[in-house]
C-alpha cells in the first residue's frame, strides 16, 4: 500500500540483490564544490577572496574551468558542469573567452528537475532522520535542531522584510560554515571513513487554514 508494489514485487526485490533499479545521481553535489573550491582555493581566488576569471581550457595545465573541474571529479564533462552553472546563473560570460563566477550558491530553475527532486528527496531524508534522532530517548546528546518564530505572526506587509533580513543573515552563517569545511574537503585518503554531514536552513510561511468542509473536496463520481 504505501509503495504500490505487489507483493510479488517485493520478493522478488528481496531475493534478487542489486534488482531494484536506482538512480543515477545528478551533477548538483559537483557544482557545489566546484563554486567552493572557485571561491576558497587560493589558485582560483584574487585579491580579497574575489574569485578569478577564468578561460574554459588554458596551455600547460594552469588556472581554468576544465581544470577546477577535474579537481573535483576528473570523469565528469567539464563543458557540461559548466553549462550547468551558467544554466542556474552562478556563472556568467565575461567577454568572449572568460567566465565569471557570480554567486558561490544556487537554485535549480526547472521545476520537476531531476536535480530539484533529488535535493527534495534528501532534504526530506535528513529532516526526519534528525528529528527521528533527536525525539529518541536512547540518544542522550541531540543533534542541532532549533528555530525561531513570530509568536502572533507578522503582518502580510512583512513577510517580505522578514525573508529578506533572514536571507541575508542565513548567507552570511552559510558561508562562514562553508569556510570553515573547506579544510576538510581534499580527497578522503583509502579506507579513510567520511560520514556526510551538513546543515540545513529554511524560512516557513504557513499557508492560511482551509476550513472548507471535507464534503466539499470530494470529487463526484462521473460515469
Amino acid at each position: 500500500m504505501a509503495t504500490g508494489l505487489t507483493r510479488h514485487q517485493v520478493d522478488y526485490y528481496l531475493d534478487n540483490e542489486g534488482a531494484l533499479p536506482t538512480a543515477d545521481a545528478t551533477l548538483t553535489n559537483i557544482l557545489t564544490e566546484v563554486l567552493q573550491k572557485w571561491h576558497t582555493d587560493p589558485q582560483y581566488v584574487g585579491p580579497y577572496g574575489i574569485p578569478l576569471e577564468l578561460e574554459f581550457e588554458v596551455p600547460g595545465g594552469g588556472r581554468c574551468i576544465r581544470n577546477l573541474v577535474a579537481m573535483v571529479d576528473p570523469t565528469v564533462s567539464p563543458g557540461i558542469v559548466l553549462e550547468e552553472l551558467i544554466s542556474v546563473g552562478s556563472v556568467t560570460y565575461s567577454g568572449e573567452k572568460h567566465f565569471r563566477a557570480t554567486s558561490r550558491y544556487f537554485m535549480m530553475p526547472e521545476p520537476m528537475s531531476p536535480p530539484q527532486i533529488e535535493y527534495f528527496g534528501n532534504t526530506l531524508t535528513r529532516l526526519t532522520e534528525t528529528l527521528e534522532f533527536n525525539m529518541n530517548p536512547k540518544n542522550s546528546s541531540k543533534r542541532l535542531e532549533r528555530f525561531v518564530v513570530a509568536d502572533r505572526g507578522l503582518p502580510p506587509d512583512v513577510v517580505p522584510k522578514f525573508e529578506a533580513y533572514a536571507r541575508e543573515k542565513a548567507t552570511e552563517f552559510l558561508l562562514d560554515l562553508d569556510n570553515w569545511l573547506t579544510p576538510y574537503s581534499k580527497p578522503a585518503l583509502q579506507d579513510e571513513p567520511r560520514i556526510p554531514t551538513g546543515l540545513n536552513i529554511f524560512l516557513y510561511v504557513e499557508p492560511p487554514a482551509d476550513e472548507r468542509p471535507l464534503r466539499s473536496l470530494v470529487q463526484e463520481n462521473r460515469s
